[in-house]
């Protein structure tokens, strides 16, 4: 039995209002069930009715169509796979979302989307009185720490008006809720967040592989990644603000720590490695030509955070900002495996060369991903 549609008679306030949840999958029924947890009266509506039936069990409310689920809630989500899922729900199906809707009501779209369709459907709820929010979703995978257990990162972006008054509820989704500005703004950063990351993931798969053809166990492989500088900072994110954001990259240093020629050669040799074992390194082989057109400006003397400054030319912007530095307490910082025995880690002055050369590629290939999203 479903109450009155009349908001007098609900007992939502702006306070604790009502949430409605569109797509009950991996984000959507956790993200209900979060609701139902903490008080919220929850509608949902999913076109897999076992997915609803599981939320009903907890306490939510199901409803035969997206415009329902809009009729019962003040604040509606969708969570659906793709672009085209998220137009169907709320402006193309029969009985869709929109049909529903009311002034002053907050749709909010979870869906790692596209900018265009969310600039469709930000219109649209402009012509119904209803304010909207792109909020992309960072979900917790094996692997990361959601302190909550939730997510990691809530992207929003639109009126800052609209995110202040949801912030509540946001706040209850992840760990944290990032206000990037205007309406796509959230959704454009969730897409490059997702595209550096599977750069990244290719470049470090460039380095194992290349370690294993060497004859180096993986074992060694992990553990230099890991324990240098790139597992303590992974693509030395941390340390932007530093060395990049300040534009310390723009003057040479009277001690850089590593310079570009040093860097150069060392890609040199690891590119050479590659081709003499026949191991295919795109990601290695376009870092190479950048530092080779960095020597030949004249650059072999900079610290190598300088190489970053073509790709700024290349994109046409210069990143410079006064970023504080994040401080260590809030760096990941690697488990230790130590099992109590001295064969469970590696001994001081038991590399070889060529698992040392494995950590300078692990090290410096993630500049590749940001050089690479950009170019393609």
């Amino acid at each position: 039995m479903l109450p009155s549609n009349n908001t007098s008679e609900r007992e939502s306030t702006l306070n604790h209002p009502t949430i409605g949840i569109i797509g009950c999958g991996n984000i959507g029924r956790r993200q209900a069930a979060n609701f139902l947890a903490h008080g919220y009266s929850v509608y949902v509506y999913d076109i897999n009715p076992d997915a609803m039936a599981e939320l009903q069990s907890l306490g939510a409310c199901i409803v035969q169509s997206c415009a329902e689920v809009a009729t019962y809630s003040e604040i509606i989500f969708t969570a659906l796979p793709t672009p085209g899922d998220v137009m169907t729900a709320v402006l193309e199906s029969p009985q869709n979302l929109s049909q529903g809707l009311r002034s002053g009501s907050v749709y909010i779209d979870l869906t790692t989307n596209s900018p265009e369709t969310i600039l469709r459907l930000h219109q649209a709820m402009e012509q119904l009185g209803v304010e909207m929010l792109d909020a992309p979703f960072n979900d917790c995978p094996v692997g990361a720490q959601s302190k909550g257990g939730m997510g990691l990162a809530i992207m929003a972006s639109g009126s800052k008006v609209t995110f202040e008054r949801v912030q509540p509820i946001l706040e209850l989704m992840a760990d944290r809720v990032l206000y990037c500005g205007e309406i796509t703004t959230g959704t454009k950063c969730k897409l490059i967040h997702n595209a550096v990351n599977a750069v990244a993931v290719q470049a470090v798969s460039e380095g194992i592989t290349l370690g294993l053809a060497q004859g180096i166990p993986l074992e060694i492989i992990w553990d230099t990644l890991r324990f240098g500088s790139f597992g303590q900072s992974a693509g030395d994110i941390h340390g932007l603000p530093h060395y990049w954001f300040s534009r310390r990259c723009d003057d040479i240093s009277k001690h850089p720590a590593f310079t570009v020629k040093l860097l150069h050669k060392d890609l040199r040799i690891a590119l050479g490695m590659a081709n003499q074992s026949n191991i295919c390194v795109n990601h290695l082989s376009l870092t190479v030509k950048d530092y080779e057109e960095a020597e030949r400006r004249g650059w072999s003397n900079y610290a190598t955070t300088k190489v970053r400054c073509l790709q700024e030319e290349r994109a046409g912007v210069i990143a410079k900002a006064a970023v504080p530095v994040i401080s260590s307490d809030t760096q990941p910082q690697p488990q230790s495996t130590s099992t109590g025995t001295e064969d469970s880690g590696i001994k001081k002055g038991k590399f070889s060369v060529l698992a040392v050369l494995v950590l300078v590629i692990g090290s410096n290939l993630i500049q590749l991903g940001l050089q690479w999203l950009l170019r393609s």
